[in-house]
């Protein structure tokens, strides 16, 4: 903010449109309940991992997590997270 006035002006003066709205929320909510991950990692890298290699489940429960949060409301039914043969 003080190391660029002119920017910090710029963003007073022109408001943000809808888009650049919906980013800020959707970055504001992913800064309270979407980066869990990367907080474990900071405190205590390794925990993850052990259930990461150690449990399928636990893999499968990673994996899916991911495919629900990063594929935007895509409405997942229970048995698409898992390979069928």
């Amino acid at each position: 903010m003080t190391s660029e006035p002119e920017l910090y002006q710029s963003d007073i003066e022109v408001p943000y449109n809808d888009f650049e709205k919906t980013v800020f929320r959707r970055a504001a909510w992913f800064e309270q309940q979407g980066d869990g991950y990367f907080k474990e990692q900071v405190t205590a890298p390794q925990t993850i991992g052990y259930s990461l290699s150690d449990s399928p489940v636990g893999l499968l429960a990673w994996i899916y997590e991911k495919l629900h949060f990063w594929t935007d409301d895509y409405k997942w039914e229970d048995d698409e997270g898992m390979c069928s043969t």
